[in-house]
């Protein structure tokens, strides 16, 4: 299998929390999340979506374990818990909307001392995120069956640099090849006031 660290795009930092939204945020979060164990965390309709033959196109199923939440609170203690225990090397999450500033640094917190690698995948972005990155992730036109292309934005970065990326995502017969090339500024998610 492949990740997104072998491409020019600015690699999500282990030991830090990161913010997706938009329509390609799972495949996104599926790809830097790259190899090694890894925990899906979420609300029972998203987590009963996965299918395992889908997963595989990107990892090898045996590496996700899958935690259902149907409150945002247990979304978060799950999170939290399994990003401080460093007992997966990632924990990917799904929220409705953006966790408050309290939450999202205790979550920061976790992941440093797990050096675990966070990625929150976020339906309704609010204007304020204390993530160490935020992405918006679309799917762009497809160059042919064998080929997904993804319009990645990345417009926050407290690093640094900020930029847009199409990512082509190809499926060989033991891997995925990723090829990344910039696509000008980043674009922004429509961001919500409301939690």
């Amino acid at each position: 299998m492949s990740d997104l660290a072998g491409t020019d795009i600015i690699y999500p930092e282990r030991g830090r929390v990161h913010e997706l939204s938009g329509m390609s945020a799972d495949m996104v979060a599926l790809l830097a999340a790259g190899e090694g164990q890894k925990l899906l965390c979420g609300p029972p309709g998203w987590i009963a979506s996965i299918h395992p033959e889908g997963l595989s196109l990107y990892a090898d199923p045996a590496q996700f374990l899958q935690i259902s939440c149907p409150l945002k609170a247990d979304a978060l203690w799950s999170t939290e818990t399994a990003l401080r225990s460093g007992s997966v090397d990632s924990v990917i999450a799904w929220f409705d909307s953006t966790p408050d500033l309290t939450s999202f640094r205790r979550l920061q917190l976790a992941a440093r001392e797990g050096h675990s690698l966070g990625l929150l995948i976020v339906a309704r972005p609010a204007v304020s995120s204390a993530a160490e990155t935020r992405w918006h992730c679309l799917p762009a036109r497809p160059e042919n069956n064998d080929s997904t292309l993804i319009h990645l934005s990345l417009h926050k970065n407290k690093k640094g640099t900020i930029g847009s990326w199409n990512l082509h995502v190809k499926r060989a017969k033991s891997h995925l090849d990723l090829d990344a090339a910039p696509a000008g500024e980043p674009r922004r998610p429509d961001r919500h006031t409301g939690r």
